[in-house]
């Protein structure tokens, strides 16, 4: 079977108002802030993008999700997905909690992995750089915004 993978924010969900919300002064992220299951609630669902996982899964393809959410979100990630009505996919993959690695990097290495088990095609992100550092390993990426 062939996958197709995708991550979360900015992908599946519109998490602008919770980014904006956790900004701190400096203009970083309050990554604290941002992974916090209690702000789920401000998401958004991408119907467009949810809709276009649909018509893979209804092809034959498998999907994956890659996320740098946290370990720890799962339950509530879970709850969030269905709730949006992101279903029948074959595996969450997210990031331990006590990694602290750039997207980039921890997406390219979970990616890597999971290509020994799954024949993923293309990976849907909505960083750049994520995607620069997929397709310089040669693992094809696209930027969805």
């Amino acid at each position: 079977m062939k996958y197709v993978s995708f991550d979360i924010d900015g992908v599946l969900v519109n998490s602008e108002d919770r980014l904006s919300m956790c900004i701190k002064p400096s203009n970083e992220v309050d990554w604290d802030c941002f992974l916090d299951c209690r702000k789920l609630f401000m998401d958004k669902p991408k119907q467009r993008i949810i809709e276009f996982l649909r018509l893979l899964r209804n092809r034959g393809f498998g999907i994956v999700i890659v996320t740098g959410r946290r370990e720890y979100m799962r339950e509530c990630t879970m709850n969030q997905l269905r709730g949006f009505g992101v279903i029948g996919f074959d595996g969450l993959f997210m990031r331990p909690d006590d990694n602290i690695e750039p997207d980039s990097m921890y997406k390219s290495w979970m990616i890597r992995n999971l290509l020994r088990r799954y024949d993923i095609l293309v990976h849907f992100d909505d960083n750049a750089s994520t995607v620069a550092t997929l397709v310089s390993n040669g693992i094809d990426a696209v930027v969805l915004s």
